[in-house]
């Protein structure tokens, strides 16, 4: 029986500044995209096949955390070599690809240790399994142009290297008060309000987005539903108008201005409908007279009809009536 293969977890990403001297945010890392094709690579090697996916990809505690899957049916034996050296403890790290950087060179980001740029915001590109993780290639870094930033041939980065769009100004000055922190509160306290109130802010805008998601969702079921309605009206105007020409109650001639009718005001249309007699056609005239007269002969009697000369009429148009007065008279059916 094959041996129960569970996900793997992984710690990606912390906020602790890296072997490199650069820190990331992890407050500030989109990782809605990477959560649609969450690859998992080797060493950063993305012209190759991925060896599994990540899931479960969340943030917890100032870490961005995912559970390893590996393809254990991909029979590539470079594939099953790295599979198996993580599953028998071998390599335990793994390192993510950021892209889309945005950072300042602020001594208010700076924890001791940092001797280069923050990354207040980036994007989860893709997640790699390496021998040694957060070493001067681990994080795997690329500039706005898509390209990777090599640490060794550019030991200082540089905030050109990679923003897009500096969010931060970087003569300002820390109210503490606003960070609801005493005037003797230290770096690292101020350090941590900020990434705080960046966590909360983001936390607002994932907020608003599901809640502009949920507006948005409720507003094409209502459009839906209207247009339904739309379209049960219609058909229900036609079905009507259709039925008023065949019964002669419409000319056919009428049948578009009715319509017209019915998508301004169905109600005033049905009623209008509603109210047009439909005409009697020359049998049921001459059937409502037949009847008409049948009554009059039924409350006859048989020498009440001889005396008016309807005897013979009612023998001709309505014989079964004609018999019955016979035998009521004479007793008898006639011959």
């Amino acid at each position: 029986m094959p041996k129960e293969r569970k996900p793997i977890p992984f710690v990606i990403l912390d906020s602790t500044v890296l072997t490199n001297g650069i820190r990331v945010l992890v407050s500030g890392v989109d990782i809605e995209q990477f959560k649609k094709n969450s690859v998992l690579l080797f060493d950063h090697n993305d012209w190759s096949l991925p060896i599994g996916r990540v899931d479960n990809v969340r943030k917890e505690n100032d870490q961005i955390l995912g559970d390893v899957v590996f393809d254990y049916e991909d029979l590539d034996k470079d594939a099953q070599r790295i599979i198996g050296k993580v599953e028998r403890g071998f390599m335990k790290a793994c390192s993510p690809g950021l892209v889309d950087l945005e950072g300042v060179d602020d001594p208010m980001y700076r924890l001791d240790g940092q001797d280069n740029v923050t990354i207040t915001k980036c994007r989860l590109r893709e997640v790699s399994i390496v021998a040694i993780g957060k070493n001067h290639n681990a994080l795997r870094l690329y500039d706005k142009d898509g390209t990777e930033i090599l640490y060794q041939e550019n030991p200082r980065l540089l905030l050109s290297d990679f923003i897009v769009s500096p969010k931060i100004n970087l003569e300002m000055k820390i109210d503490l008060k606003k960070l609801n922190l005493s005037d003797g509160a230290t770096d690292e306290q101020a350090n941590q309000a900020i990434e705080l109130l960046l966590s909360d802010k983001q936390k607002a805008i994932d907020e608003k987005a599901a809640s502009d998601a949920k507006v948005l969702e409720l507003s094409d079921k209502l459009q839906a539903l209207e247009t339904e309605k739309e379209t049960a009206i219609k058909a229900e105007a036609l079905n009507l108008t259709d039925a008023a020409i065949r019964d002669g109650r419409l000319d056919a001639k009428a049948k578009e201005s009715t319509l017209k009718l019915f998508d301004k005001d169905p109600e005033a249309a049905k009623m209008m409908l509603e109210n047009i007699t439909k005409p009697t056609s020359i049998k049921e005239t001459l059937d409502a007279g037949d009847k008409t007269e049948r009554q009059k002969l039924e409350g006859m009697t048989w020498d009440e009809m001889d005396k008016k000369g309807l005897l013979l009429n009612c023998k001709d148009v309505h014989n079964d009536l004609y018999k019955s007065k016979f035998k009521e008279k004479f007793g008898n059916e006639p011959a």
